[in-house]
């Protein structure tokens, strides 16, 4: 192969095409609706590989999820919610009633 084609196609590794995704269309769209979901969200990657394995009995390994929800959703680890899903507005206002300060 190095007499005939030389050294350039002799140490070039051949192509092995585009990787088959590990999650289907539909599946994206329910991480995509799961992950905005303020109501219910998902804690922790974990979490979200019991729930797809719950859910649509899919088993997919934790870094290989992670590192999809990573690219495709840009989410992160560990990182506080501007808002808390179980916040109550009304004891909030309450406070800042009783405190003497405005909003």
């Amino acid at each position: 192969k190095y007499k005939n084609e030389g050294l350039s196609n002799y140490i070039k590794e051949p192509a092995r095409g585009k990787p088959k995704s590990i999650v289907s269309p539909e599946l994206h769209k329910a991480l995509e609706t799961k992950l905005k979901d303020s109501e219910n969200p998902l804690q922790s990657y974990l979490d979200t590989v019991i729930w797809v394995r719950e859910n649509y009995d899919i088993e997919i390994k934790y870094h290989s999820l992670r590192k999809y929800l990573i690219k495709n959703f840009k989410s992160k680890h560990k990182v506080p919610r501007k808002s808390h899903y179980k916040k109550d507005e009304q004891a909030i206002e309450a406070f800042f009633k009783t405190a003497g300060y405005t909003t």
